[in-house]
C-alpha cells in the first residue's frame, strides 16, 4: 500500500516544521488513527534534518527507556564522548564498539539512574542539530518520563523534542504540558491538536485512492460519517474498496463499506484495552441502532449503577463511546459500531438483544421499530410481529411509507406467521408500497396471500385491489391489473369506499383497448360508490382520478376539478392531512403527466412543483422518481438539452429505478430521442430495441399509449430517414388503430412521422381518412400538441395533393403553435417542411423563401445541438447551390469543434484533399485526417462530402 497523500493537514505540517526548528518542544495531540505518525513522517522529508524516532510500547510492564533506546539506535555515535557515556553500554549494546568502556556498577540505584540521565543528555547534545520524536507518549514508561523531567530544563539549544500522544488515553499521572514549562528560557513551545478530516478533505483523499473512479460529495459525506473522519480508518477503507472494486461495482462507496481485517482488528484492540465493565457497555451499545440513555445501557449490560458509572467514564474518556446528548451515548463511529456488533458471539448477541427488548419495551413511549428488530434477533417471533405491525401503523400515520414497507416486508418473511396475521400485514404492505419504487416482492406476497383459504370476499377484494394498483402503476402491467381490479370491484360490493378506489382506477385510460366510454362508465360507478361511502377520503381519491381521466382525454373540464387540500406545510401534520397530501401529490403528478402529453408545458411545470413539494424522496420515492422523469421529458420537449443526456443516463443506471418500468421506459425514450437528434442513430436504434425487447418478454410491462406512441414515432422517423416509409407506417399502425378504437386522439401527436409516411407509400387516401378522423377526435378537446400535429399532417397532405399555398398557411399555423408551447425542435422541423414546400412551387418562385426557411431551420437545429437534422438541412441547401459554414455547435457528444478542427473542416468543405490541407497549414496528412474525423463525428456527418462552406470561410 503506497503512502497516502497528506490531506487536510497542510496547516498542521507548516506549524510542526516551524515548531520543530532547533530549541523547541512540540506536543502533537490527536485521537487514535488521526494521522500523527503520518504528519511526523513529513519531518524526515527534509534531508538537512536529523530525525530520531522512538515509540512507547503499550506494555503493562514496559522496559525502561524503550522509546529513547529505539530512537538512539538509529543515530551514529559521535566521537569525543566522555567516559560517563560508558553507562549507556547496557542500553545500547549495538553501539558498544563506539562507546567508552562500560562503567563499574554504581553504589546505589539512584546513582545509577543519575549517571544514565547525564550520559543520555551528553549523547543527545553531542549528536548536533536533531529532532527527537517520541510517539505514543500516553504509554511512556516511568524511567523515560523521569528522564524527560531531568532533560527538559537542560535541553540542548540545537535539539528539538516532539511528543505525540492520544489525549483520551493519557494517564492523569503523566503531565506532558508540564515538561514544556520546564525548558530553558528561549525554548519555543507549541501544542498541535489533530481533529477529524472535513468532508472536502475526505473527498480529496478518496479521489486520490480510487482514481479514476469519480467520488461525489455524497460519497465523501457517507465516508466521513462511517469513519468519523479518521485518516487511518479512511485510508484502509478506501484501499480495500480500490482493491476489491470491479467495473460492475455499483455503488463503489456503499453506505456501509466492507471492513478490511487489519482495520477491524485495530478497532477491536481499542475495545480490548478497556476494563471488563466498560467492554460490556460497548457491547450493549453495539446491539442498539442509535444513541441510548446511559441508564438503559447499564441495564442492558447488566451493571449496577456504581459500576456502570465508572465504566461509562472510562469508555467515554477513551472515545469508544461518545455522547450525542446529555446522558445519551453511542459508539464513536458507525464503523466501530458495526465491528463491535459483528464480533459478538451469537449467543451473547442474542442475550443482549433480549435484554434490549425488555428494557426498551418498558419505556413510556416504546420504540416499536427498534423493538421489532430486537425481538427478531432474540428469536421472540410473536413479539417481533406485534412490534413490526405497530411500528408500521405509526409510520403510515406519519407519512413514512418507505419505513412501513421495510418493516412489513421484514415481518412477512417470518415462515410460521399465522394466516390471519399474514393477511393483515399484507394489506398494510400493499397500501404502503403504492408510493414506493420496487413492487415485485409485494406483488408476489399479495398473490401468495390471496390463495389463503377462509378469507371473506371483502378481504380478498381489498387484497386484490392493492395488487391491481401495484400492477397498474409500479409494474406497468395494465392488462393484468385490469383483470384484478375488475374482480376486486365485484368482491368489494359491501365496501363502497374500497370499490370506488378500484373503479376509479379502471376509469383512467392506460394501455387497454377499452373505448373511452367504458372508462367514463367506470368513473360514473366510482362516483356513485363514493357517495355511498362513509369514508371522507374516498371522494378525494375519486376526484383525483376523475381529473386524471378528463385530462388524459383532453377534456378542458379536468382543470376545474379541485384536488384535495394539502394544508399548510406544518412540521408534523396529522393522519388526515397526510392522506390529503398523498392524494394531492398523486393528482399533481397525474395532471403534470397529462399536461406534458397535451402540450401545456407551463401547466405541467406547476403541477410538477406541487408534486415535488408534497412527495419527499425518502418516503414517497415512486411519486418523486416519476416527477423527476417527467421533468426530464419536459426538458426534452422544450429544447432544454444541455446536460440532459447525462442526467438521463445517470437515472437509467440507478439500481433503485431498474424495476420501475414506466419510469425507465420514459428515460429510455428521452435518451433515444436525444441520440437521434444529436447524430447518433445507432444508439437511438439500440435504445428503442431495448424497449421493444422489454415489451416482448414474458410477463412484460404494457406501457401507456402515450409512451408507446413516443417510441413508435421515433422508430418511424428512423425508418423514414433510412428510406423505408412502409416500415415507418408499420411502426405506428397498431397504435393508430388502438387510438381510433378508444377514441382518444389526443394521444396521436407523436405518431405524425408514421402518418406522413403513408403518402410516400402512395396511400394518400388512407392518410386523408385518418386525418379526417383525427380532426373529428379532437373536437372539444384542449390539446395543443395534438392540434399542432394535425396541422402538420394536413399541411403534408396539401403539399402531396399540390395545394402548396394551403400547405404553407398550415405550416405557418403549426410553427406558431409550437412556438407558443414552446417546442423548438418541432418548430424547426415545421420550418424545414415549409422550406421544401416553398422549393416545390412552380417556376422557382419559392426558391428564395425556401432557402431562407432552410437557413432558419439550420440555425434553430444548430442552437439546439440537433446535428443529425442540421446535416440533412445542409444537404438540402447544398442542392440549392448554397454553402454553409460547418456547425461548431454541440454534436452528439456535446463537444464543440476546436478552432483548428473548424479551420480544417472549412478547407475540406472546399474539396481540398488531406495532403493539400497539410501543405497549406504545415501539418502532416495524418494530423489532418484525425482532425477531419473528429469534426465529422462531432457534427454527426457520415462523410466529408457532407461538409460545406463558403469559399472564403477558410484560408487559401
Amino acid at each position: 500500500m503506497r503512502l497516502p497523500p497528506l490531506v487536510g493537514r497542510q496547516l498542521h505540517q507548516r506549524r510542526l516544521r516551524a515548531a520543530a526548528a532547533p530549541g523547541a518542544v512540540v506536543l502533537l495531540a490527536g485521537p487514535a488513527g488521526s494521522g500523527k505518525t503520518r504528519l511526523v513522517h513529513t519531518l524526515t522529508e527534509d534531508p538537512d534534518t536529523t530525525v530520531l524516532t522512538g515509540r512507547c510500547p503499550p506494555r503493562t510492564d514496559p522496559f525502561p527507556y524503550a522509546a529513547l533506546v529505539e530512537a538512539l539506535r538509529q543515530a551514529p555515535v559521535p566521537d569525543g564522548l566522555s567516559p560517563l557515556c560508558g553507562a549507556l553500554a547496557p542500553l545500547l549494546p549495538e553501539h558498544t564498539a563506539h562507546l567508552p568502556r562500560p562503567l563499574p556498577p554504581a553504589p546505589t540505584p539512584a546513582a545509577d539512574h543519575h549517571r544514565t540521565y547525564r550520559a543520555l543528555a551528553e549523547l543527545l547534545d553531542a549528536l548536533g542539530p536533531a529532532v527527537l520524536v517520541l510517539e505514543d507518549a500516553q504509554w511512556i514508561d516511568t524511567a523515560t518520563h523521569d528522564l524527560l523531567r531531568y532533560l527538559t530544563p537542560r535541553l540542548p539549544p540545537h535539539l528539538s523534542l516532539v511528543l505525540t500522544y492520544r489525549p483520551e488515553e493519557l494517564p492523569r499521572s503523566v503531565r506532558l504540558a508540564a515538561l514544556a514549562a520546564r525548558t530553558p528560557p528561549g525554548t519555543r513551545h507549541d501544542e498541535i491538536t489533530l481533529g477529524p478530516l472535513t468532508t472536502a478533505d475526505v473527498r480529496t483523499l478518496a479521489e486520490d485512492v480510487l482514481h479514476p473512479h469519480p467520488v461525489t460529495p455524497a460519497d465523501a459525506h457517507r465516508l466521513r460519517d462511517w469513519t468519523g473522519g479518521l485518516p487511518l480508518a479512511l485510508t484502509q477503507t478506501l484501499h480495500h474498496l480500490a482493491a476489491t472494486a470491479t467495473p460492475d461495482t455499483e455503488p463503489l462507496i456503499p453506505a456501509r463499506p466492507p471492513v478490511p481485517a487489519p482495520l477491524r482488528d485495530w478497532l477491536l484492540d481499542r475495545v480490548r484495552t478497556l476494563g471488563r465493565d466498560a467492554r460490556r457497555l460497548v457491547h450493549a451499545a453495539s446491539v442498539l441502532e442509535g444513541p441510548a440513555h446511559e441508564t438503559h445501557l447499564a441495564r442492558i449490560a447488566g451493571l449496577p449503577p456504581e459500576r456502570a458509572d465508572k465504566a461509562l467514564a472510562q469508555a467515554t474518556r477513551r472515545a469508544v463511546l461518545t455522547a450525542t446528548a446529555p446522558a445519551t451515548l453511542t459508539p464513536a463511529t458507525p464503523l466501530l459500531h458495526q465491528v463491535c456488533h459483528d464480533h459478538l458471539r451469537q449467543d451473547r448477541r442474542r442475550r443482549l438483544h433480549r435484554a434490549a427488548l425488555d428494557v426498551l419495551g418498558r419505556t413510556a413511549d416504546p420504540p416499536h421499530a427498534l423493538l421489532a428488530r430486537h425481538a427478531r434477533e432474540s428469536g421472540e417471533n410473536d413479539r417481533w410481529t406485534e412490534h413490526a405491525a405497530r411500528a408500521a401503523e405509526h409510520a403510515l400515520a406519519a407519512g413514512e411509507d418507505a419505513t412501513a414497507v421495510a418493516l412489513l416486508r421484514d415481518a412477512l418473511a417470518r415462515p410460521d406467521l399465522p394466516a390471519p396475521r399474514r393477511r393483515d400485514l399484507a394489506l398494510n404492505l400493499g397500501r404502503a408500497a403504492l408510493t414506493g419504487l420496487s413492487a415485485d416482492h409485494t406483488i408476489t406476497v399479495l398473490r401468495d396471500v390471496l390463495t389463503t383459504p377462509g378469507m371473506s370476499a371483502a378481504e380478498r377484494g381489498e387484497l386484490r385491489m392493492e395488487l391491481g394498483l401495484l400492477l397498474l402503476n409500479q409494474a406497468a402491467r395494465g392488462h393484468t391489473a385490469r383483470g384484478e381490479l375488475v374482480r376486486a370491484a365485484t368482491e368489494l360490493s359491501t365496501r363502497p369506499d374500497l370499490a370506488a378506489r378500484a373503479m376509479c382506477a379502471l376509469a383512467v385510460p392506460r394501455s387497454t383497448p377499452d373505448p373511452v366510454d367504458t372508462h367514463l362508465r367506470w368513473m360514473d360507478q366510482a362516483v356513485t360508490a363514493a357517495r355511498r361511502s362513509r369514508n371522507p377520503a374516498t371522494p378525494q381519491v375519486v376526484a383525483v382520478n376523475q381529473a386524471t381521466l378528463l385530462a388524459q382525454i383532453g377534456d378542458p373540464a379536468a382543470w376545474d376539478i379541485a384536488l384535495p387540500d394539502p394544508g399548510t406545510t406544518r412540521t408534523h401534520p396529522g393522519p388526515e392531512v397526510l392522506a390529503r397530501r398523498r392524494e394531492f401529490a398523486r393528482g399533481s403528478l397525474n395532471l403534470a403527466d397529462a399536461a406534458l402529453m397535451l402540450g401545456h408545458y407551463d401547466r405541467a411545470d406547476g403541477h410538477l412543483d406541487d408534486a415535488a413539494q408534497y412527495s419527499p424522496p425518502d418516503q414517497t420515492p415512486y411519486v418523486h422518481a416519476s416527477a423527476r422523469t417527467l421533468r426530464l421529458m419536459l426538458d426534452w420537449a422544450r429544447g432544454r438539452w444541455t446536460g440532459l443526456a447525462e442526467r438521463t443516463e445517470r437515472d437509467l443506471r440507478s439500481p433503485s429505478l431498474a424495476r420501475l418500468h414506466a419510469v425507465t421506459a420514459e428515460l429510455t425514450l428521452v435518451r433515444a430521442a436525444l441520440a437521434l437528434a444529436q447524430g447518433d442513430p445507432a444508439t437511438a436504434q439500440a435504445r428503442l430495441g431495448d424497449l421493444r425487447a422489454d415489451t416482448g418478454a414474458e410477463d412484460a410491462p404494457d406501457y401507456t399509449v402515450p409512451v408507446r406512441a413516443f417510441a413508435a414515432g421515433l422508430s418511424a422517423r428512423l425508418a423514414t430517414a433510412q428510406g423505408d416509409p412502409a416500415a415507418a407506417w408499420h411502426h405506428v399502425q397498431d397504435l393508430v388503430l388502438l387510438i381510433a378504437s378508444k377514441g382518444v386522439w389526443v394521444w396521436a401527436a407523436d405518431l405524425l412521422p408514421g402518418l406522413c409516411a403513408l403518402m410516400a407509400c402512395g396511400r394518400r387516401a388512407v392518410a386523408r381518412d385518418l386525418c379526417t378522423r383525427f380532426a373529428a377526435g379532437l373536437r372539444g378537446t384542449d390539446a395543443p400538441a395534438a392540434r399542432t400535429a394535425l396541422l402538420r399532417l394536413e399541411a403534408a397532405l396539401a403539399h402531396d395533393e399540390g395545394g402548396h399555398e394551403r400547405a404553407l398557411a398550415l405550416y405557418r399555423q403549426a410553427e406558431q403553435g409550437y412556438a407558443r408551447m414552446p417546442r423548438p425542435y418541432d418548430a424547426a422541423q415545421v420550418r424545414e417542411d415549409s422550406a421544401r414546400t416553398h422549393l416545390a412551387l412552380p417556376g422557382g418562385r419559392g426558391t428564395a423563401a425556401g432557402v431562407g426557411a432552410l437557413r432558419a431551420a439550420l440555425e434553430q437545429y444548430s442552437a439546439l445541438g440537433a446535428s443529425w437534422d442540421a446535416a440533412r438541412v445542409r444537404r438540402a441547401l447544398r442542392s440549392q447551390g448554397v454553402h454553409t459554414v460547418p456547425d461548431t455547435g454541440r454534436g452528439r457528444h456535446g463537444a464543440r469543434l476546436s478552432p483548428r478542427e473548424g479551420e480544417i473542416a472549412a478547407l475540406a468543405a472546399q474539396g481540398r484533399t488531406n495532403r493539400e490541407i497539410a501543405a497549406l497549414l504545415h501539418l502532416s496528412p495524418r494530423t489532418v485526417e484525425t482532425h477531419v474525423a473528429n469534426a465529422l463525428g462531432k457534427l454527426g456527418l457520415r462523410s466529408r462530402r457532407e461538409l460545406s462552406a463558403p469559399t472564403d470561410a477558410a484560408p487559401t
